[in-house]
Order: structure tokens, then sequence, then C-alpha cells
């Protein structure tokens, strides 16, 4: 059960990077200052972007009522020689409060995208730690499945106005 649990989370962080078509994106709506950070080995990332969305996942339970949300935050790479490397973090049916969310249990999911290669994350945690009327504030650190650590993570977004708060 656990390896379908991490699965799904890998097939929802990997629909919203493919198929971003299918998402709210909050891109018009601005945080004071959005940023990410994380350190990757001796690699220092900084995002140049950093785009808040929403799924809405209320198709997948049909007998919950109230309308579930999965938070999407992307950052994209600053880097001027990969230019196409991002960080995507993602919150199952995240409901505006802080928190820590854990990968292990299904809570969060993440990937590194590298050079074209998608690693996702087996371990670490996702937290959001203060939330203002314009922005969701927080910290990630993980592992991947093939063993890429990304530490150090920090996020500051515009929070997506989809979200009922």
């Amino acid at each position: 059960s656990m390896k379908k649990a991490l699965f799904s989370a890998m097939v929802m962080i990997s629909c919203v990077a493919l198929f971003s078509g299918c998402i709210k994106s909050g891109a018009n709506i601005t945080t004071i200052d959005p940023s990410m950070t994380a350190s990757i080995g001796t690699y220092n990332f900084t995002a140049s972007t950093v785009v808040p969305s929403t799924i809405d996942t209320q198709w997948q339970e049909p007998l919950i009522k109230d309308s579930l949300k999965d938070l999407i935050i992307t950052g994209n790479s600053a880097d001027l020689v990969f230019t196409h490397d991002k960080i995507v973090l993602g919150l199952s049916h995240y409901k505006g409060r802080t928190g820590n969310y854990s990968i292990v249990r299904s809570e969060a999911g993440a990937i590194y995208f590298h050079n074209g290669v998608a690693s996702y994350a087996t371990s670490g945690i996702v937290a959001v730690t203060r939330i203002t009327s314009n922005s969701i504030i927080g910290y990630f650190n993980f592992g991947t499945f093939d063993g890429i650590s990304v530490t150090n993570g920090t996020f500051n977004v515009a929070r997506p106005d989809a979200i009922p708060f």
C-alpha cells in the first residue's frame, strides 16, 4: 500500500508537470518577494519565477462534498546553462493551513527536473510555515529515487486565488 501511495503521488506531480493546461494558474497574483532556493550537492538552485497552481481533485473522491485542492508550486531555474531546470512541489488536499507535509505519507510530493531528467522524491518534507494575505511561505527537503539530495529549500509564493481560505 505504501508503494501504491508513493506511486500515486508521483503520478499526480507528473500529471501537473506534463499537463499544466489542466491547472488554474495564479501567475497574475503577486507576492511581495516570490522566491525559491535550494542546495543540490554543491549546486545552489535559485528560481527566476515561482508559480502557484491548484488542481481540483474532487473528481477523485466524489462522495466528499468539500472541494479538494492540491497546491502545486513550481520554481523555474534562473540558471543560464540549464534553463529548463525546475523544482515542483505538491501538497495534497491543501486547505490553506500551516504545517508539515510528509512525502513518505503522500501528503506532499516533489520533483527535481535537471537537464531533461525528472528525479522524483521518495522521502522528505514540505512545510508551510507562514501564510499572509498574499503569500505562502515555507521550506522543503527531499531525497530522490536516483540518489539526489535537495536540502535547505525555501519558498515564498503568491497565494493562488482558487484556494478558498
